[in-house]
């Protein structure tokens, strides 16, 4: 296995993969998330060849690429540690799920940001994905913020 930066050939097996990984958040969700709209899915892949803040890395085995890791460069001058890298998304084919492609893809994208003089890393990921939540900790992310939602025609606020 080869770990990558991304080129346009690999779109769309990339999207293939996103398609996959959006199809788990809709099943665990309960339909959260629409269908995959592969023209917003590809946009941060693409950024990914003309701007240097965003990063798109993939894992490839045999000529097919069967994960993906996309990212941003950010800065948040309100903080004193202010370089930021915030994962926007990352998956791996089903069918190589826990074989130590994820762990490489993030090895690979840790090595980037150490480079690069990132001070944080910082990733979203929902309750309900288990597995994800449980990969991230084990690479040492901690919970940090939560977040909080409510839909707005179920609720009506008590002020």
């Amino acid at each position: 296995m080869k770990i990558r930066k991304f080129i346009p050939e690999d779109l769309p097996q990339v999207l293939e993969i996103c398609r996959e990984v959006r199809d788990y958040h809709i099943e665990i969700l309960n339909g959260y998330f629409k269908p995959q709209d592969d023209n917003s899915e590809k946009i941060p892949f693409l950024k990914s060849l003309e701007d240097e803040k965003y990063i798109a890395l993939v894992a490839e085995e045999n000529g097919a690429v069967i994960g993906y890791l996309s990212a941003e460069k950010r800065e948040a001058p309100y903080l004193v540690e202010s370089r930021l890298a915030h994962i926007a998304n990352f998956g791996v084919k089903k069918a190589f799920q826990s074989r130590g492609v994820g762990r490489k893809l993030m090895d690979t994208f840790y090595g980037i940001c150490q480079q690069a003089g990132i001070d944080e890393i910082r990733l979203g990921v929902f309750n309900k994905n288990k597995q994800a939540y449980r990969f991230y900790q084990k690479y040492g992310f901690e919970e940090f913020e939560q977040r909080m939602h409510v839909k707005v025609k179920k609720i009506t606020p008590k002020l």
